[in-house]
């Protein structure tokens, strides 16, 4: 049976930007900020000029930055304009990470290139050790 798995909140806007990376069809987006239609969903204008939705496919590399808190962030703005502009078929996305170990463990497939921290995360990694290198 098909399913479309949309997640709500900080952590669902993965889920709304990287579809047809992982074999969707499917997402939406508010038509403008204060418009969303359920919590962390980007507007139709950051899915085509922050995340360049429509770049995205199975081959996308996917970058991005770990934090909390992490919205913050300018990274995807200047990351997702430099890959586009170089022609490099990636995508740079927030993640909300308050479990580094977890989040290592479930992120640390070919699917993901490369993250950055939020300085709110250097302690943490201080106390994980050098799982990234």
């Amino acid at each position: 049976v098909p399913i479309i798995g949309l997640a709500t909140g900080d952590r669902g806007v993965i889920s709304r930007v990287l579809p047809s990376k992982f074999g969707g069809y499917l997402t939406y987006a508010a038509l403008a900020a204060g418009k969303e239609s359920a919590d962390g969903q980007p507007t139709l204008k950051d899915m085509l000029n922050v995340y360049n939705f429509r770049q995205v496919g199975r081959e996308t590399q996917i970058f991005g930055i770990i934090g909390k808190p992490v919205y913050h962030s300018k990274g995807p703005v200047l990351y997702n304009k430099a890959f586009s502009s170089v022609g490099l078929d990636a995508v740079y996305v927030h993640y909300l990470v308050d479990d580094l170990p977890h989040f290592v463990d479930v992120y640390s497939t070919p699917d993901f290139a490369g993250f950055r921290s939020t300085s709110s995360l250097i302690a943490m990694f201080l106390l994980v050790g050098n799982c990234f290198l």
